[in-house]
């Protein structure tokens, strides 16, 4: 059954190409899919969307290319979606066929869920919002799914799906323009034009704290 009174979960992770955000992202999911012996919130289930072909590699899972793939997945933990198999060329219908199939999915049973896309903003930009992106992102929360997006790019996503994000996890940008993106939800933004490589700020939110992390 829906919980309504989980917290919402939107993460958005930028910074310029090389700065770490990628990198932090797939330690994240990897994390999440940890034995649970050893992770005290171990995911029931990831889902990435791998339009990059990127995450099948880098985790070391066969992707899935056909609904019927993406269901046996399942029971593995981790669903990784090669969109080219079933839709070809045609990745914006890819992505909201596996949005609505994440949301579904997610509302079979109980446990932390995250969907993954790196640059979604191919999918949902400044000017468009699939639906079923917007469902994940407003309702997602009832189903104990998390959004999870890292980017280049920030002021290419669409305001509301800015408005909903939670976290903000900044790696170096001294682009004005994307930095005007996130400054009406974290104010402080502008510190992370300094960072060096592989150094990052966390803002919440929702507590409206910050924890600055080095990866490398």
């Amino acid at each position: 059954m829906p919980d309504y009174s989980l917290p919402p979960c939107v993460t958005l992770i930028f910074g310029r190409a090389g700065s770490g955000k990628t990198t932090l992202a797939f330690l994240y999911l990897l994390n999440a899919l940890t034995e649970q012996e050893a992770n005290t919130n171990p995911a029931a289930c990831v889902f990435i969307f791998d339009w990059k072909l990127e995450a099948s590699q880098r985790l070391g899972i066969i992707p899935c290319g056909t609904a019927a793939q993406c269901e046996a997945a399942l029971l593995t933990r981790c669903v990784v979606f090669n969109p080219f198999i079933m839709f070809g060329q045609d990745l914006k219908s890819a992505f909201r066929w596996f949005c609505h199939w994440v949301f579904e999915v997610s509302r079979r049973g109980p446990g932390k869920k995250i969907f993954y896309v790196d640059e979604l903003w191919h999918f949902a930009d400044a000017q468009s919002l699939p639906v079923e992106l917007e469902k994940i992102a407003r309702m997602g929360r009832s189903e104990n799914l998390e959004l999870l997006s890292s980017t280049q790019h920030p002021r290419d996503y669409h305001r509301d799906l800015r408005a909903e994000v939670t976290e903000w996890i900044c790696f170096s940008m001294n682009e004005p323009g994307e930095l005007d993106a996130v400054r009406s939800y974290f104010s402080g933004v502008d510190q992370v034009a300094d960072l060096p490589r592989g150094s990052f700020i966390a803002y919440n939110r929702e507590s409206g704290g910050e924890l600055a992390g080095k990866l490398f």
